[in-house]
Formats: structure tokens, C-alpha cells, sequence
């Protein structure tokens, strides 16, 4: 009992040094943050247009919204709760609880803090998740705190939650925990949970296919299809019916159709930004995605390979579909889409992250190859966030022809194919 009662003091300590850390850095380089400015934006002027009119309006400082719902509604409240900051002065006044000094910090950074909370609050429960899914894998303590450690204190979740303010973490949580419930038959809530994510934001839609996969071929019962459909069809109603009014199905056919599609696949480049196999032969966010190789469009062979990568995973699940097994064919299907499709940004190698540290430490011989991994998106993101301001940044990867971006291109493939090579065959072993 002491032994458990220690481990709850060490788990509750890292998580609380976890999160004072992300809030250190959220007022960092605020000014530099394209998009947290677009979201701060996105926020306030919900008050002023209101709901109805929030998505239509066509004059934006920066751009206009092109994300689902959810996340819209995120963003208000943000602001909401930012605008009554006036609330903690009063407290303080009254019973001098809340510090004078955290008052004035809230009062300077509030709105950045307020945006960027559910994506920190998020990567402490994906700590956990890392912990306890380790931990039911290999029944080793020890290496299911050193995934916990790598998640929490990880350079690439605290730069992308509380400096550059992302959603990634987020959408992650939820739709992880619905890949957990589905292989524990969890069917009524793990489906609600996948729709959260995709509603927040798209980015977990790639993995469509093999949620599907799994969803049949575990046999689901009736029942459970129908109340996980319905409590999906509730969150759906209410959350769009304030923007859509009764027309909803109409109004998410047109979000996607008008915002969210063209976004996507706007930049029409072979690499938006993402150091993938891609860039290993083209130049990044300069060559078009269907610029031709041997007389083949380079978008067509990027599909091509990603395509078969997907049906060879799902038919290696034919033979186990274990808590491992599904973690492996997260991390090959969305690594091999973040290496070979085009248009890719370099966040969208984060839905990976989890189960990649999930897989390390499961087999230990992997380690290397994922921390290669790590420090290459790392890298990437330090390159794409501080590119535009910070020259001498930029020069060091883009100098003698690219040469930096297309190394660590080289190293992303090569740790993926070797994670992928060594998963597969100590799992048939």
C-alpha cells in the first residue's frame, strides 16, 4: 500500500511539473504564431457575428473558418471566459485567494492560455493513457513510466500545445481512447469518442478505413451500433445546430465542401512542409504534387504506395488484433501517409507519437529507430514554426540544395521501415 501510495505522489508530482512547464512557455513567441493569432481571431468575432453568421461571413483579417464545430466553440468560450477575467480580481479582493500576480499574467496572456488549455490538459491524459497501455502490454512498470516520461516531457507535445497552440493533442486523446474501447468492445462510447475527434478536427480521418476494419470484424452487437450511432447523431446535432440551424446535414455538407476540402488540398505541393519521402528527392513546398516521375504524376505514386501499405497492414490484423497489434497499424498507416501523400504538413505526423512510444517501449529493441523518429519531427517543427522569422533557422536546413531536409527526410523513412520490419516480425515470432 505504501509502494501504490508513493507512485500516485511521484505520478501526481511529474504531471503537475508536466503542466507548470506548458504553462511556462505559453506566452512564448505569441507574435511570431500565425495560427494562434487566426484562432484568437476566430474567438472574439463569434460575439460579434454570432453563430448563425460566423462560418458565412467572408471578411477576415486573416482567414476565414475551416474548421468543424467543435473546435469553433472551443474557441469562443475561450474568449467568453477571457472577457470576465474581471471575476478573478473580484475573488481576490473578497478573499485573497487568487495571487495579484497571476491576475496581471492572466490579464496579458489569458485568451493564449484559455486556447491552449484543452490541448495541455490533453497531453496529461495521453501521459497516462502511454502509462497504463504499456503497462497492460509488457506488465512492466518501469517501462510504462519511461513511455509516461518521454510523452510528458517530450519537446514535440509541450512546442505544440503550449507554444504553438495546436489542436493535435486533443484530437489524439479521444480518438485513441476510441481504438481502446473499440478492441474492449466498448462500442456505445467508442464511437462517440471517434466522431468527437473528427469533429474537432479531421486529421484522425485517414484511419477511417481501419476503424471500420476493426468495427466489423469484432463483431459488434446491434445494440451497441445504435446507441454509439445515437449518442454520435446528439453531440452532432448540438453542436452544429447553432451554426446550421435546422439544416445541419446541409450545413456540414457545405463546411466541407467550401472550407474544409479546399483547404486541405489547396497547396497542391508533393510537401507542404513535412520532411517525409517526398522530400528526400523533391524540394519542399516548391514542387507541385503532380509533378511526373518516369511519366507518373508524384501525387499518383505517393497514393499508389500509401494505398498498398494500408491493405498489407490490415491484412497482417488477420491474424491478431491485440492492443499491440492495433497500436502497430496506427503507427505504420499514419506514418506511411505522413511519408508518401501529398500535401503534408508537419504536424501530421503526430497521430503516430503515441503509439510510436507505445511501441518502444513495448519492444525495446525498436528505441533507437523511435527516438530518431522523435528528434526528426522535432526538428521539423522547429524548422516549419520558426522558418519565416528567424533566417539563419531557415538556412541551416535549406542550404546546399536542401541538404539538412533531406537527410533527416532519409532518417524518417528509414526508422519507419525499420520499426514496421522489426514490429511485424517479433509479433509473428
Amino acid at each position: 500500500m505504501l509502494k501504490n501510495k508513493n507512485k500516485a505522489v511521484l505520478f501526481i508530482i511529474a504531471l503537475g511539473l508536466g503542466f507548470l512547464l506548458r504553462v511556462y512557455f505559453i506566452s512564448f513567441w505569441t507574435q511570431i504564431n500565425g495560427d494562434l493569432l487566426l484562432y484568437m481571431d476566430w474567438g472574439e468575432r463569434f460575439w460579434e457575428l454570432g453563430a448563425r453568421q460566423f462560418y458565412f461571413e467572408n471578411k477576415w483579417y486573416y482567414a476565414p473558418p475551416n474548421y468543424p464545430p467543435i473546435i469553433s466553440l472551443l474557441y469562443a468560450s475561450a474568449y467568453w471566459l477571457f472577457e470576465r477575467r474581471y471575476v478573478l480580481a473580484q475573488i481576490h479582493n473578497a478573499i485573497k485567494i487568487i495571487p495579484a500576480a497571476f491576475i496581471i499574467y492572466f490579464g496579458e496572456h489569458g485568451y493564449e492560455m484559455l486556447l491552449k488549455l484543452p490541448s495541455i490538459l490533453a497531453d496529461l491524459a495521453l501521459s497516462i493513457l502511454v502509462y497504463k497501455v504499456v503497462f497492460n502490454i509488457t506488465k512492466n512498470s518501469k517501462k510504462a513510466l519511461c513511455g509516461f516520461l518521454l510523452y510528458l516531457f517530450n519537446p514535440i507535445t509541450i512546442f505544440l500545445s503550449s507554444v504553438w497552440g495546436q489542436t493535435d493533442s486533443l484530437i489524439a486523446v479521444f480518438s485513441i481512447l476510441s481504438f481502446i474501447l473499440l478492441i474492449n468492445k466498448k462500442y456505445w462510447l467508442s464511437i462517440p469518442l471517434l466522431f468527437i475527434s473528427l469533429y474537432i478536427k479531421p486529421n484522425w480521418s485517414i484511419f477511417l478505413p481501419l476503424y471500420l476494419y476493426l468495427l466489423i470484424v469484432t463483431r459488434p452487437k446491434l445494440n451497441q451500433l445504435f446507441a454509439g450511432g445515437l449518442i454520435s447523431s446528439i453531440l452532432f446535432i448540438v453542436t452544429t445546430y447553432p451554426f446550421g440551424g435546422r439544416d445541419v446535414l446541409g450545413f456540414l455538407i457545405w463546411l466541407l465542401k467550401t472550407r474544409i476540402i479546399p483547404t486541405a488540398t489547396v497547396a497542391q505541393r508533393v510537401s507542404v512542409s513535412a520532411f517525409n519521402f517526398q522530400t528526400i528527392f523533391f524540394v519542399i513546398d516548391k514542387d507541385l504534387a503532380y509533378r511526373p516521375v518516369f511519366g507518373i504524376p508524384a501525387n499518383v505514386i505517393g497514393w499508389g504506395l500509401f494505398l498498398l501499405i494500408y491493405v498489407l497492414t490490415l491484412n497482417f490484423l488477420k491474424k491478431k488484433k491485440d492492443l499491440t497489434t492495433v497500436f502497430f497499424a496506427i503507427f505504420t498507416i499514419g506514418f506511411a501517409g505522413f511519408l508518401f501523400l501529398p500535401n503534408m504538413l508537419e504536424r501530421y505526423f503526430f497521430p503516430t507519437l503515441v503509439p510510436l512510444i507505445i511501441l518502444i517501449f513495448s519492444k525495446p529493441k525498436l528505441l533507437i529507430w523511435g527516438l530518431l523518429i522523435n528528434l526528426a519531427g522535432l526538428a521539423n517543427l522547429i524548422w516549419a514554426f520558426f522558418r519565416r522569422k528567424y533566417g539563419e533557422i531557415n538556412d541551416l536546413f535549406i542550404n546546399n540544395n536542401y541538404l539538412l531536409i533531406k537527410i533527416i527526410s532519409l532518417i524518417n523513412f528509414t526508422s519507419w521501415f525499420v520499426i514496421v520490419k522489426r514490429t511485424k516480425f517479433l509479433k509473428e515470432r
